[in-house]
């Protein structure tokens, strides 16, 4: 009888150790379930974290091309702006390089005038 009670007490702490070994598996599986779900979980954020990053940068550049076609404009706006006042530069170049001539020539015959009145005057003198 102390055998047979010796051999069931062996079994059962036998039949314990291997419950308690699913037991164990069960809780690591929860545990690697609940590490996996905080991965999964991380994850997702990290992604969603960068969507809005990549939507954020997006719309910096759709402004950015803004800005740059706002600027292409305002330059194309100065280059027109440069060759209409070098055109008009030429033509006031142009129209003082003739003034200038017209006055030279004014002065010279007035000059010459001047030079035939003081001639005449002189001789009346002499």
């Amino acid at each position: 009888m102390d055998e047979l009670l010796i051999e069931r007490l062996q079994e059962r702490d036998e039949t314990e150790s291997r419950f308690s070994e699913l037991f164990e598996e069960v809780v690591l599986s929860s545990k690697g379930i609940a590490k996996k779900s905080s991965s999964e979980d991380s994850l997702r954020r990290a992604v969603s974290q960068l969507r809005k990053e990549l939507g954020d940068k997006d719309a910096e550049i759709r402004k950015l091309k803004e800005v740059i076609n706002v600027r292409n404009k305002d330059f194309e706006k100065l280059n027109d702006e440069i060759i209409s006042l070098t055109i008009e530069n030429n033509l006031t170049n142009r129209r003082f390089t003739e003034l200038e001539a017209e006055h030279n020539k004014l002065v010279k015959r007035w000059v010459a005038k001047v030079q035939q009145e003081v001639d005449r005057l002189n001789a009346g003198f002499g």
